[in-house]
Order: C-alpha cells, then sequence, then structure tokens
C-alpha cells in the first residue's frame, strides 16, 4: 500500500493554507497585486506559516509596511 495519496493531501493542505496566509498578509499590508506577484515569486514552494510570510514582506516591502500602524491593521 502506497502513501503518496495521503502524501499528496497533506501537501495540497499546505499549500491551501500557505494561500490564505499570503492572502491575509497581502491585505494586512495593502500590498498590490504586482507586490502580491513578487511576494509569491519569493516564496516560491516554501509553505510558510502566516508570522514568517509576514516577516519576509516586511523585509521586502519596508516602505510598504511603514505607512501602517506596526506594518498591519488589527486582524481581529
Amino acid at each position: 500500500m502506497s502513501n503518496k495519496p495521503l502524501e499528496e493531501g497533506r501537501g495540497k493542505q499546505n499549500q491551501q493554507s500557505a494561500n490564505k496566509d499570503v492572502d491575509n498578509v497581502v491585505k494586512d499590508l495593502h500590498l498590490t497585486k504586482n507586490e502580491r506577484k513578487e511576494l509569491h515569486d519569493l516564496l516560491k514552494e516554501d509553505y510558510l506559516g502566516y508570522q514568517e510570510i509576514l516577516t519576509r514582506a516586511k523585509e521586502r516591502f519596508p516602505k510598504r509596511h511603514s505607512e501602517y500602524k506596526d506594518g498591519e491593521k488589527d486582524r481581529w
């Protein structure tokens, strides 16, 4: 019995979760469509969590995130 379908399922879940986290960072930092694409290209296939993505986005777009309180809007 192969574990391949299970592994593919986990990869898809990780990818979907990472995409949601990218969407939240884009929203929180008010990134443009081009900046979102650039962030996506920067992350490549790394399925990172929200905080890691936020950190990389702040490093890549320092001017953009400094325009907002602490770099992001309140999420809650």
